[in-house]
C-alpha cells in the first residue's frame, strides 16, 4: 500500500504543514475545516475542499495528513490518478477487489487531485463504490479536486453535501505559484 504520495519531492511535503501555511483571502474555511477534521474537533467526517489549481489545497491535504498521523491513526494519501492506476494493474493479477477493499478499509483516506484521471466508466463506477462503502461506514474522508461542485458526479457531489456527515469548501484564493520567487 502506498504511504506517500507520488510525483511530489519529500522536502515539498514535509514543509506542508498547517502552520506552514499562509493563510490568505479565500483559503479561510478551507484551511479551518482542514484544521478541525485533521485535528478530531470536527462535526463532519467527509471533507471536500475544491477550487482552481495552485491555491494551496495539496498543501492542506498533506496538512491533514500529517496531523492524523500524529495521532497515531491509520492514514493514506493517494493521488486519484495513482490509486486507478493501480487498481487497473491489480486487475491484471485479480487483485483489484483486494486493493479496493484495503482502500475502503483505510481508518482516514485523503484522495488528492481528483478529476485529472482519464475519466472511463469503469473508474467511475470503482470510485463511485469506494466512495458509497466509505459513506455507509462513515470513515473520514478528504477530497481534493481542481473540478468546480458543480462538474462532479451526482452521487459524490450529494454526499459531500450532506450537512450532517460532510462540508463541501472552495477554495477560491488565486494561483500562489505564479508570484513565487
Amino acid at each position: 500500500m502506498l504511504d506517500y504520495v507520488r510525483g511530489y519531492q519529500p522536502t515539498e511535503v514535509q514543509r506542508q504543514t498547517f502552520e506552514s501555511f499562509i493563510v490568505v483571502p479565500g483559503t479561510e474555511k478551507a484551511f479551518k475545516a482542514a484544521q478541525a477534521l485533521a485535528l478530531g474537533s470536527a462535526n463532519f467526517a467527509w471533507l471536500l475542499i475544491y477550487g482552481q489549481p495552485g491555491n494551496g489545497k495539496t498543501h492542506l491535504c498533506n496538512a491533514i495528513v500529517k496531523e492524523v498521523r500524529a495521532r497515531n491513526l491509520d492514514v493514506r494519501m493517494i493521488l486519484a490518478a495513482d490509486l486507478f492506476s493501480m487498481l487497473r494493474e491489480a486487475i491484471e493479477t485479480k487483485k483489484a477487489d483486494i486493493l479496493l477493499r484495503q482502500f475502503k478499509e483505510i481508518f482516514f483516506l485523503a484522495i488528492d487531485d481528483y478529476g485529472v484521471e482519464y475519466g472511463s466508466e469503469w473508474e467511475a463506477a470503482k470510485f463511485d463504490e469506494l466512495m458509497t462503502s466509505r459513506y455507509a461506514t462513515a470513515r473520514p474522508t478528504v477530497l481534493v479536486t481542481n473540478k468546480d461542485l458543480g462538474e462532479l458526479p451526482d452521487r459524490i457531489k450529494s454526499r459531500f453535501q450532506d450537512k450532517v456527515m460532510a462540508r463541501a469548501v472552495h477554495n477560491s484564493a488565486p494561483d500562489y505559484r505564479s508570484k513565487r520567487k
